[in-house]
């Protein structure tokens, strides 16, 4: 279980981290879409990885 939570983290981190360089760099539509890319598809992938007895 710690495995996962520290892949989501990184996943996340990542995508912030990206984010944020396209915003100083003023590429601000880049940055919102990174953003809005990632944001449910990993909190749907979060999601199905912390669910306990899956079949």
């Amino acid at each position: 279980m710690s495995i996962t939570k520290l892949y989501i983290l990184t996943l996340y981190l990542v995508a912030i981290v990206c984010s944020t360089l396209f915003i100083l760099e003023e590429h601000y539509n880049i940055a919102i879409l990174l953003i809005l890319g990632n944001a449910l598809p990993g909190y749907k992938l979060a999601e199905s990885l912390m669910r306990e007895n899956e079949d």
